[in-house]
């Protein structure tokens, strides 16, 4: 059964009402947009078909190293806590901050020294273990995730054993807190049976590191115990949605 548009604004705007509180700050910003990706844009999540940037290197990641030519040369390092790695012969690389592609480019310039011939150099990533993102609620192995960059909603759904059978699919929330301010976040939700059923690609959105992917199997209490549970103290909360869209 489908709430009269009237009703279904006054209800989003009391769930919100209800999870901010009593801080005095300003409760619900809403995006509206009959586009959707010009929608989630505007309210800083970016659709899939826009790409995400390349994977950032931090402490705890393990990454491979590979100098074609110099089998001597294979090490795998584990990025230390203070993000400055050890690598042979070189000496110390500040590698925390740097993508592949730079930190290869790096390594390449400072083993001139040691080697006659310009060396082709691979650096990838075997183990993401610095940036994590939650996938909880109505899925399979709901937790804690490695964030290996580029992700999107439905590749993390999938990550965590896909949805069960309770899942509400045309309402995922992505609670993305503010890096510059915890006490903010801003929740998109998102309408996955879109994708399935329409191929409707700008419901999948570019997942950041820190992101909460929450699957809900009622209607009531989805982003507020979500928020309530895992993200920090959050005193506003900016809603990303179309009122227009069916429930």
């Amino acid at each position: 059964m489908k709430l009269k548009p009237l009703f279904r604004i006054l209800l989003l705007v009391a769930i919100a009402t209800s999870m901010i509180g009593c801080t005095g700050k300003p409760g619900v910003k809403s995006f509206y947009h009959t586009d959707k990706t010009d929608l989630f844009r505007a309210g800083g999540f970016e659709p899939k078909v826009e790409l995400a940037e390349e994977y950032v290197l931090g402490p705890a990641d393990e990454i491979e190293v590979r100098v074609w030519g110099y089998e001597d040369l294979y090490q795998i390092i584990t990025i230390p806590p203070n993000g400055t790695a050890t690598f042979f012969p070189i000496g110390k690389i500040k590698v925390s901050g740097l993508t592949t592609t730079e930190l290869e480019e790096t390594y390449k310039e400072k083993l001139k020294t040691y080697v006659k011939e310009i060396p082709s150099v691979t650096i990838i990533v075997k183990e993401y273990n610095y940036y994590r993102l939650y996938v909880l609620g109505e899925v399979n192995r709901p937790g804690l995730y490695p964030y290996p960059g580029k992700l999107t909603v439905m590749q993390a759904i999938s990550i965590a054993g896909t949805y069960t059978r309770r899942a509400q699919l045309h309402r995922v929330n992505i609670v993305r807190v503010d890096r510059d301010d915890p006490t903010i976040a801003r929740v998109a939700i998102v309408n996955l049976e879109d994708i399935m059923r329409k191929g409707d690609v700008t419901q999948d959105v570019v997942l950041h590191p820190g992101d909460i992917v929450f699957v809900p199997s009622s209607f009531v209490s989805s982003v507020k115990e979500i928020i309530n549970e895992v993200a920090p103290v959050v005193s506003t909360v900016y809603f990303v949605k179309s009122l227009t869209q069916d429930w």
